[in-house]
């Protein structure tokens, strides 16, 4: 069955430009890959450990970072909202790997409990991490800082070591985790890829923006989180003519910044179904 069907002219050079994209930029562990564990690092609040696919000779090392949160907490992605610390990653103790990176997948918005909205992960999420293996025993030493909120917010810290060719295998349901989490990173998309979002600025000198981009799915499920120098928020989400969505973000620039966003990274989507790409604010026209 032809999955496109029913979706514009527009939208399928849109969708097959992005199905290319996941399909050259995706690394994952194989289904029948062996995937090895850390020892839990057990706070209250969560618990954390590294997973990580047995090294294959010239291929990328593909590893995680577990997150297994206490009832009622939740933690942050790489920018937290309102309010929240984001995660903190040191790995500069590793050996044998190098351009070690960590990669989220598509975040949540909830309340922070002090009438602002927060960006992160409740109950649990792997963190993708990729690294390049450059001789020798591939040993990953993290220092971790990272924070949780339930009724009020907590940063904890503490250190992570995994060696992929020696540690304990987990099973295999607990080795899907691993597999999934790529599944849910957000697919860049280039800037010139069409169609390109339509930006207009809603009123001369205010730090509001109109913004139309293609999007197919449920409306009532999609989220935008951009990110720039200063704060920036989306809301009023609305279906906008055939495949696409409009919605609206506000802001503001960061002291001394002149009023000035500069790029703006913007990711958008749902959970599995989630892209990223640089958009121009500061240079958008006014409406008319």
């Amino acid at each position: 069955m032809n999955r496109l069907c029913g979706i514009t002219n527009v939208m399928k050079r849109f969708l097959l430009t992005v199905f290319a994209l996941i399909a050259s930029r995706l690394v994952a562990p194989a289904a029948a890959e062996t995937v090895v564990a850390s020892p839990w690092l057990d706070f209250r609040e969560a618990k954390v450990r590294l997973l990580a696919a047995q090294p294959a000779v010239g291929k990328p090392v593909v590893a995680g970072l577990e997150i297994r949160l206490s009832e009622g907490f939740k933690t942050y992605w790489r920018t937290a909202g309102d309010s929240g610390v984001p995660p903190v990653f040191d790995f500069s103790k590793s050996t044998g790997l190098e351009a070690i990176e960590v990669t989220f997948p598509f975040p949540m918005i909830f309340d922070d409990g002090a009438g602002g909205k927060a960006w992160g992960y409740k109950q649990a999420v792997v963190l993708p991490i990729t690294a390049k293996h450059t001789g020798g025993a591939a040993v990953f030493a993290l220092k971790l800082d990272f924070a949780v909120c339930g009724t009020m917010c907590i940063p904890l810290s503490g250190n992570l070591t995994l060696e992929p060719a020696s540690a304990n295998p987990v099973p295999a349901a607990e080795a899907e985790a691993l597999a999934k989490a790529s599944g849910l990173i957000p697919v860049a998309v280039k800037a010139e890829t069409a169609p390109r979002p339509v930006i207009q600025r809603l009123k001369a000198g205010e730090a509001q923006w109109s913004v139309r981009l293609p999007f197919t799915g449920d409306v009532a499920a999609f989220c935008a989180f951009p990110e720039a120098k200063g704060f920036l928020e989306a809301s009023e989400f609305s279906a906008s003519g055939d495949g696409f969505i409009r919605f609206t973000i506000s802001g503001q620039a960061a002291p001394g910044a002149g009023g000035q966003f500069g790029p703006v990274l913007l990711t958008y989507g749902v959970p599995g179904a989630a892209y990223e790409r640089m958009i121009d604010l500061d240079g958008a026209p006014v409406a008319p």
